[in-house]
């Protein structure tokens, strides 16, 4: 199951769903919140008129009220920084930040289109803009522009983009017809992804893309963002956390990265299937690479088979993951039969293959076993 899919068996969760609040004063930011309030400014002041639990509705409530106490609201509901408290907010007193508040608004409103309207908000917002606030990094440029912009009728808005967001926005971009921003390093022989653009492109992107999303599926896309967002562990228990959904689908895109550079899947769709399978199976691809010995180390017989979970095209997927199998231990393959078998309760495919190595003389019979009853109980055989 794709994400996309995912997220489209969860849209009633998706509209009736309502972020939990805040405790932003316990834990790990405690000792910083006390550091803002001992500055005893305009920050500290509206620090400690806020609730002792913030939700994004409160937030949202405060910038109706008063711009400033929404711009503190938002760093402290946010998480305000456990280094820099004292200097973010002797340094964002109330008379600094009110007019690149209001510079902020008027570039959200008036901008031509949507990509100015993000793009140049961002640019102001880095560091040398003139709307920098000091100790505020790029996922707090999010939040800020998600709050500011929240009553406006934007077709692409501004949303929250931070590490919990970016396995989302990756997870996404196959089925919109899109790259993941993937690179090998091979010098340590794994996967890691990178934003090769700028951070004004890549946010811009994944907006769009949410909003677009939002509208394929009929839902609001801040009621989206806030339920893709996820739950802290100890919350909603029970409920599969779309935020750790995503980060596995990241995870097996990356397998799938890897399987397209050794192998030249060029198919990023069948890439993902075939990582998919690997994945599932805590099959290893970097170890399967070191595989010697002439026998396949899965799939090789009928206790063991190669387990596919997808309902969608997984007979080919068995001819994808056979093929790197087989490249895995330096082989020319070809498939000579296939015979679906029962044993027991499971339905297995059967693929019978002459195999030859570079120093085998003639070609010598090689099987691998699918477990397809997840398959064959999904197409209603």
């Amino acid at each position: 199951m794709s994400f996309l899919n995912f997220i489209e068996n969860h849209i009633d969760d998706i509209n009736k769903y309502v972020q939990p609040s805040i405790h932003w004063r316990e834990g790990r930011f405690a000792n910083p919140v006390r550091k803002a309030e001992s500055t005893n400014g305009d920050f500290a002041e509206v620090v400690r008129s806020l609730p002792a639990e913030l939700s994004r509705e409160d937030v949202v409530g405060f910038f109706r009220e008063d711009p400033y106490k929404g711009f503190v609201a938002t760093i402290m509901w946010g998480g305000i920084s456990r280094f820099q408290a004292e200097e973010i907010a002797r340094r964002n007193d109330r008379d600094s930040a009110m007019p690149k508040l209001e510079r902020l608004v008027t570039l959200l409103r008036d901008s031509e289109t949507d990509a100015e309207r993000i793009g140049g908000a961002i640019a102001s917002l880095r560091r040398g803009g003139e709307n920098y606030f000091y100790g505020i990094g790029p996922s707090y440029f999010t939040k800020l522009l998600y709050f500011l912009a929240y009553d406006m009728g934007l077709e692409t808005r501004p949303l929250i983009y931070d590490e919990n967001m970016k396995p989302v926005h990756f997870a996404l971009m196959p089925e919109a017809g899109r790259n993941p921003f993937f690179y090998y390093a091979p010098a340590v022989n794994k996967l890691n992804y990178n934003i090769f653009t700028s951070f004004e492109d890549v946010y811009y992107d994944y907006c769009e893309m949410m909003s677009d999303t939002a509208r394929e599926i009929g839902v609001d896309v801040k009621n989206f963002e806030a339920w893709v967002f996820g739950w802290p562990a100890n919350i909603n228990g029970g409920q599969p956390n779309p935020r750790v959904v995503a980060k596995t689908e990241v995870d097996r895109m990356a397998a799938a990265g890897m399987i397209k550079h050794r192998f030249g899947i060029e198919d990023l769709g069948d890439a993902i299937g075939a990582a998919r399978i690997f994945h599932d199976n805590n099959l290893d691809v970097t170890e399967s690479l070191n595989t010697e010995g002439g026998s396949l180390p899965v799939g090789n017989d009928e206790e063991h088979p190669i387990v596919i979970t997808e309902t969608d095209g997984y007979v080919h997927l068995e001819y994808i993951v056979a093929d790197v199998l087989f490249r895995l231990m330096g082989l020319e393959a070809k498939m000579i039969s296939q015979r679906c078998i029962w044993v027991d309760e499971k339905k297995l495919d059967r693929l019978c293959f002459e195999v030859k190595s570079a120093k085998d003389k003639k070609p010598r019979n090689m099987d691998v076993y699918f477990d397809i009853t997840a398959g064959y109980d999904a197409m209603g055989f």
